[in-house]
């Protein structure tokens, strides 16, 4: 299940995508004691981290975990818990509490906020990776898998697509003509196979 939304510039799509993550938060605040947003790496969500930082969220009552990384140094300029708290763990948000993705966390989640290649990977999960079946499994429990793609010279670990589903709210962020193509026929792509499941439905925010 996938719904496509067009914006005609990245900074739009941006601040909706902030937009839509903040207010589901702040919905799960109103009946929990805490809530839990799942984001992704990569160049993407910067700009969307930055306005989601700024956002009047309870922070201090917010649980902020990555659905994937490279198994480095949190200095590693390729971590991504690095890219994180340097741009959405900052102003307001620097009160909310960083999680690592194979923690317990507090589920269902508020919101989930991935990304995409060109190839149709989304978190870590690659085509080329020998447990990719898993990664895709619908019933798979565990909180994370490790990943070896030739796409990195890092291994990763990955929150498998069933966890990512835990939530009604899960945001595909994406920009160009390319990962369009990609979105528009996935094919047998895994990120084919996040939009053909019937569990949580995707919210896709797109701008050339």
């Amino acid at each position: 299940m996938k719904v496509i939304s067009t914006f005609s510039s990245r900074h739009q799509a941006s601040e909706a995508a902030a937009l839509a993550l903040s207010s589901a938060i702040g919905m799960q605040l109103e009946t929990q004691a805490t809530a839990a947003v799942v984001v992704s790496g990569g160049s993407t969500p910067l700009e969307c981290f930055s306005l989601l930082a700024e956002q009047p969220v309870e922070w201090g009552r917010v649980e902020v975990t990555l659905s994937d990384d490279r198994c480095v140094d949190v200095q590693h300029p390729d971590s991504n818990q690095k890219m994180l708290r340097e741009n959405l763990l900052v102003g307001p948000a620097a009160d909310a509490s960083y999680r690592s993705p194979d923690e317990p966390l507090t589920e269902p989640f508020a919101a989930v906020l991935v990304g995409m290649g060109s190839d149709g990977h989304f978190a870590s999960l690659f085509p080329d990776a020998d447990n990719l079946e898993a990664g895709l499994d619908s019933e798979q429990s565990a909180l994370t898998i490790t990943i070896s793609t030739a796409a990195s010279p890092h291994q990763r670990i990955s929150m498998p697509m069933a966890r990512l589903l835990r939530t009604k709210c899960l945001i595909l962020l994406a920009f160009g003509d390319e990962k369009r193509a990609v979105i528009d026929t996935p094919g047998d792509t895994p990120v084919g196979a996040l939009f053909n499941q019937t569990i949580t439905p995707v919210q896709i925010f797109w701008a050339k």
